[in-house]
């Protein structure tokens, strides 16, 4: 029989009810005629209803009431044709959150409760907590609800339960703390187990080291002591038992993990000689109970940090007892490392780059200074800190692997700190990343478009650990690349449990008057903020943005009260500000390739109009969402006058005669576009793309200019065409051959910018709406309208690929020959085709899947 998913999971043993819950068949192939679903609560039936032939998901509301973890089974029943006789066709058995979880205990390790931040570089065996549990009933479904702050991993009977790393969901753990929920019934054995858990610090217990040289990771986040909380219970014909609670009475030890930081890296101490030559931070093994952070213990929904496959070495050298290893392309990412080596203290260094003098250059991953002396550690406060792991190796064969941290690498560094000879036996790369579902695939005759649609795949990926980062090097939730790379994001991955969350991240860190943070969770930025902790205007585009896009992809189901509250507030938060004030509050169009250095600080081109212009862009986006938001009619009237004043006063500052906006520039010609600021856009885009022409098809804009310029210049498909496959410098191009497949933060380098970014990934949706033809309609809710026409470049033989919708997979080729373009066409039953005018339908067929169409395309 078929499992159906409930929340994007075919196993989900930790449903919040109380949220609407997601009841999905739609990677089944399943044909139904006349269908139900029903769904039981202790085999007593508590909802029934016809599912439409085109239906293949529902969104539903359980009003069940209590703490207690239930257990419910869905059923989707179809008629026989044979029989007549209702049949199970898919079916999955899923449970309720377990409320209880919150009558156990936080735990940490007594250590030092008052220790100074002068001492967090210091060595000090990491915390593991362990506990015999007792099963007396083996048949029974056994879970663990755990939350471990910072990262955690669990073994029970000396087996990792998961395939996780890096694992706890970052929030802002003063408002949320996620927690996972695993039926462990494999790892049991009938009478005694041990169950074990292993702490790091994650982003909970951040050392003291200043990001950009200034922002002290610890004076803004939630942060504490390294701590867990946890429960396991019993289910069996609907009694719960509870085995196990966390409390005082387990065990803690210390482990060979000495120390961990996610920017700099690890330590791990084989032989006891790291701790040994050091003064080391205080350890006492007593098990101490503590309050929590303060967030509401919630079940975790989103996908989970994985590895991937290992890669090996594309080259090693090795030079006076030192190697340098090449992986050949950038990744984020953990090693495993073999060598031989007695009672040594081997040192391996990261960067994504090296000099001409073969030696590792640290430029592009070092943005963080260790922000304390220690004397003892060899340490200053103005030191900048560079991606680095230590351990002392045992004797014969000694294996090192990250736990707790990953890097942004593609070179490695390796030496012992003596300069004594060690032979590596083997070493692995694992990029390691949240694992999203990709939903797209694209092929072409043209190898290098594949490459560039690649690399913006990877990249994102690099840039992706329980929520969306900017870069491998600051992997902060920047508020403005969210916003800019939402629509690559949706037309890439199965974005809505995560965008869910990141919607949830910036919704914890709102201010007090309403403002959205630079990033979430917040540390700290608020460059260009109109108020304290608000970040600038463009970065808090990312709440609108997202709640629109979540609109038009998923549809309306996650508008729960407290986030319609949470849009609002910032909507009057918005109307709250005189317009000559605001309109000052924002960076511009970023990383703009006409960026100058002024005072000391990159400035894009025109940022005062940009600034001005995104103000009324976000009131636009409001105005957008006002029906879904239930505004009131006064609401909905200062609205549309606050706009039309922003207009008028923007018009009168920054329009010249010619129609352009203060210097004319890439960056403020798109700003124009996208704040409906140009009464003649036909003519407008026209002239703009013949100066982007008459630049050998150069593109200048920043980050939301560029995202803004594939959407804008849909009926300029060539010139987009054009700027994509640009070869000479700058291009993507360029940019990807010089990184080996992986997108950079700037078309022309600044100092020490990033070689491993995802802010200019944006055009991997053009790829989607324009040469698979695959374009969601704006208006759309829940993916049900869509607008089919390929963009078909003279120089291309064939495309081909596919889109997975949440009404199921979507696919297309088409074939381009001297004489006429050829077209087949998959669509589900419950989306809306709408054909572009220069596509001709020449057969259709329907099935209970879908429709299948033989098409042509006149030429573009």
């Amino acid at each position: 029989m078929e499992t159906m998913r409930v929340n994007g999971k075919e196993n989900n043993w930790s449903v919040d009810l109380e949220q609407p819950i997601k009841i999905d068949w739609s990677a089944l192939d399943i044909d139904v005629l006349n269908a139900e679903l029903i769904i039981y609560h202790e085999n007593k039936q508590i909802y029934r209803s016809a599912v439409g032939s085109d239906e293949v998901f529902r969104y539903l509301k359980l009003s069940i009431c209590g703490k207690e973890r239930k257990k419910f089974v869905a059923q989707l029943l179809d008629l026989s044709e044979e029989t007549a006789e209702s049949i199970v066709r898919a079916a999955t058995v899923f449970y309720s959150a377990n409320g209880r979880l919150e009558t156990a205990s936080w735990i940490t390790r007594l250590d030092d409760p008052i220790e100074k931040e002068q001492t967090f570089y210091r060595p000090r065996g990491n915390i593991c907590f362990e506990r015999e549990l007792m099963i007396k009933n083996k048949q029974a479904d056994t879970f663990l609800d755990i939350a471990g702050l910072g990262y955690y991993d669990v073994y029970i009977n000396n087996k990792k339960i998961n395939d996780y790393f890096l694992n706890s969901d970052v929030t802002n753990y003063s408002a949320c703390v996620y927690y996972d929920t695993y039926k462990i019934n494999d790892f049991l054995h009938q009478g005694q187990n041990l169950i074990q858990v292993f702490l790091g610090n994650g982003w909970y217990t951040a050392a003291p080291l200043k990001l950009l040289g200034k922002y002290n990771m610890r004076h803004r986040l939630a942060v504490g002591k390294p701590m867990m909380i946890c429960q396991v219970s019993q289910y069996q014909n609907g009694t719960i038992t509870e085995c196990l609670c966390s409390d005082s009475s387990w065990q803690a030890s210390a482990t060979n993990l000495v120390f961990d930081n996610l920017y700099i890296g690890e330590i791990r101490d084989f032989s006891g000689r790291f701790m040994a030559a050091h003064e080391c931070r205080k350890v006492d093994l007593t098990t101490v109970e503590i309050p929590g952070p303060g967030g509401i213990l919630t079940p975790s929904f989103i996908e989970k940090i994985k590895r991937e496959s290992g890669l090996s070495p594309k080259s090693i050298i090795k030079q006076d007892n030192h190697y340098l290893i090449d992986f050949g392309r950038i990744i984020s990412g953990q090693i495993r490392l073999a060598v031989t080596a007695d009672n040594q203290q081997i040192c391996i260094e990261y960067a994504e780059k090296i000099t001409e003098a073969n030696e590792l250059d640290y430029s592009t991953t070092t943005t963080s200074t260790y922000g304390v002396d220690d004397p003892e550690m060899q340490i200053a406060a103005e030191d900048p800190v560079i991606q680095k792991d230590q351990f002392t190796t045992g004797v014969g064969v000694t294996i090192f692997e990250n736990q707790f941290t990953y890097h942004s690498f593609r070179y490695v560094s390796i030496y012992e700190k003596r300069g004594a000879s060690f032979e590596i036996e083997k070493i692995e790369a694992f990029p390691t990343y949240t694992e999203m579902s990709q939903i797209t695939t694209f092929d072409s005759s043209d190898e290098s478009l594949n490459q560039l649609f690649e690399a913006h795949v990877q990249t994102k990926k690099n840039n992706i650990h329980s929520y969306y980062e900017d870069c491998a090097r600051e992997r902060l939730g920047y508020g403005g690349d969210i916003a800019a790379l939402l629509e690559s994001q949706l037309t890439l991955f199965d974005s809505e449990n995560l965008l869910k969350k990141v919607l949830a991240d910036f919704l914890y860190d709102q201010t007090i008057i309403g403002g959205i943070t630079q990033t979430a969770p917040y540390m700290g930025i608020q460059t260009y903020g109109p108020s304290d902790k608000a970040g600038s205007l463009g970065w808090q585009l990312v709440l609108p943005e997202i709640a629109i896009k979540l609109i038009k992809y998923y549809g309306t189901h996650f508008l729960t009260t407290p986030i319609r509250d949470g849009l609002k507030k910032h909507l009057n938060y918005l109307l709250s500000f005189s317009y000559d004030y605001i309109k000052q509050c924002c960076l511009g169009d970023w990383g703009a390739l006409e960026t100058k250095i002024i005072n000391g600080k990159e400035t894009p081109p025109d940022r005062e109009f940009c600034s001005a212009a995104m103000y009324l862009i976000l009131l636009k986006k409001y105005r957008l969402l006002s029906p879904k938001l239930a505004l009131s009619t006064e609401q909905n009237e200062q609205l549309n006058e606050r706009i039309a004043q922003s207009e008028a006063q923007i018009n009168e500052e920054f329009k010249n005669p010619d129609g352009t906006f203060q210097s004319g520039s890439h960056s403020s010609s798109i700003f124009a576009l996208k704040a409906g600021l140009v009464k003649d856009e036909v003519v407008f885009i026209e002239r703009l793309a013949a100066q982007i022409q008459a630049a050998d098809s150069l593109i200048t804009c920043g980050i939301f200019g560029m995202a803004w310029s594939y959407e804008i210049f849909s009926d300029q498909p060539q010139l987009i065409y054009r700027w994509l496959t640009r070869k000479k410098h700058p291009s993507f191009f360029n940019m990807i051959q010089q990184n080996r497949g992986i997108l950079s933060e700037y078309f022309e380098a600044m100092p020490g910018s990033s070689l491993n970014h995802a802010m200019f990934s944006s055009y991997g949706s053009w790829f989607v709406t324009n040469l698979l033809g695959l374009k969601v309609t704006e208006d759309s809710e829940g993916t049900d309208c869509l607008f089919f026409s390929p963009y078909v470049p003279e120089d291309l033989h064939f495309v081909k690929g596919s889109y997975r919708s949440i009404h199921g997979m979507i696919t297309t080729s088409w074939q381009n020959s001297e004489t006429i373009v050829t077209c087949q066409l998959k669509v589900p039953k419950a989306i809306k085709v709408i054909f572009g005018a220069q596509v001709q339908v020449h057969q259709k067929d329907s099935c209970e899947q879908g429709d299948q169409y033989v098409l042509t395309i006149a030429p573009s």
